[in-house]
């Protein structure tokens, strides 16, 4: 078997993540969506749901102890966070055309 340090540097992590990514985004867009749509805010909801996400995209950094590893899982990690940012956004002006 290979590494964690080997398989969080290959292009199949890569795959995975972005499909992970493209998940969380939605399941944030399918949570934000019920909760204006029910008239209700359950912040405690919302903010363990991000919890649980942060987690999940953070278990990576912990399966490691490579520095050069970690730095490039760090970086990989914002574009990631971006990329959700940048789903919700293309959503949400898509439905308001």
């Amino acid at each position: 078997m290979t590494s964690w340090n080997e398989f969080l540097r290959t292009d199949d992590f890569r795959a995975y993540r972005k499909k992970q990514i493209e998940a969380v985004a939605a399941n944030l867009k399918k949570t934000a969506f019920q909760t204006v749509s029910n008239g209700r805010v359950d912040v405690s909801e919302i903010k363990g749901k991000l919890e649980m996400i942060n987690l999940f995209l953070r278990l990576p950094e912990i399966l490691t102890n490579d520095t050069k590893t970690k730095e490039i899982l760090a970086v990989q990690l914002d574009e990631d966070v971006n990329h959700i940012a940048q789903f919700l956004i293309r959503q949400s002006l898509a439905e308001e055309k």
